[in-house]
């Protein structure tokens, strides 16, 4: 078995005609529908891989950017968060607070 790779391969022609003929007969030859489905089946395999990846990359800077991406699909942009205007404390430090991350005084 060889070696993987982080570097995605780029599919054959082959592979791409089957996978095109796949698409076509599903859902009545509806191609958008078809590939809607397919990337829908394949979404929990890219969120284990982006938690896998802020987890256990081996460069920092892609850990920092698996977790970023996580936290402001979560979040939001955090340029863009507000505080709560009944609390004086940024939305981000309230998650932190919630989660055991930091104390309550902070």
């Amino acid at each position: 078995m060889p070696e993987e790779d982080d570097r995605l391969e780029q599919p054959t022609q082959t592979e791409v005609d089957a996978l095109k003929d796949e698409l076509e007969t599903l859902h009545g030859g509806d191609i958008k529908i078809a590939a809607q489905t397919l990337l829908e089946e394949k979404a929990l395999t890219a969120i284990l891989g982006i938690a896998k990846l802020a987890k256990e990359a081996t460069h920092e800077q892609t850990r920092f950017s698996a977790q970023k991406y996580i936290v402001e699909r979560v979040l939001g942009p955090l340029n863009k968060l507000e505080p709560d205007p009944d609390r004086s404390t940024d939305p981000l430090i309230r998650v932190l607070k919630k989660a055991g991350i930091v104390d309550e005084d902070v």
